[in-house]
């Protein structure tokens, strides 16, 4: 059975106001990339968004614009995930 999820975003993430369709597209892409990516980073482009794992591997692009860089990480606390959005200035 799979572990309950809770999603989180910041309040960085909040002021940015994304559309609620892309950011849970964002979410579903943390979730496909769990376990084996834990962090994800959604980097813009012009009318792109390329989707890196952190250490420079490209894993996915979205065709769609982002203001500015945004990280998902995943932390498993056994009971449930928590998937968290923030900006790479709130870390």
């Amino acid at each position: 059975m799979a572990k309950p999820k809770q999603k989180v975003v910041t309040r960085g993430v909040q002021g940015l106001g994304l559309d609620p369709m892309l950011l849970q597209l964002m979410f579903r892409k943390a979730e496909s990339f769990y376990p084996k990516h834990d962090f994800l980073v959604f980097d813009p482009s012009g009318g792109r968004v390329t989707v890196g794992d952190g250490d420079g591997k490209k894993l996915d692009e979205i065709q769609t614009r982002l203001p500015e860089k945004v990280w998902l990480k995943t932390d498993d606390y056994g009971h449930q995930l928590v998937i968290t959005a923030l900006l790479p200035s709130e870390y």
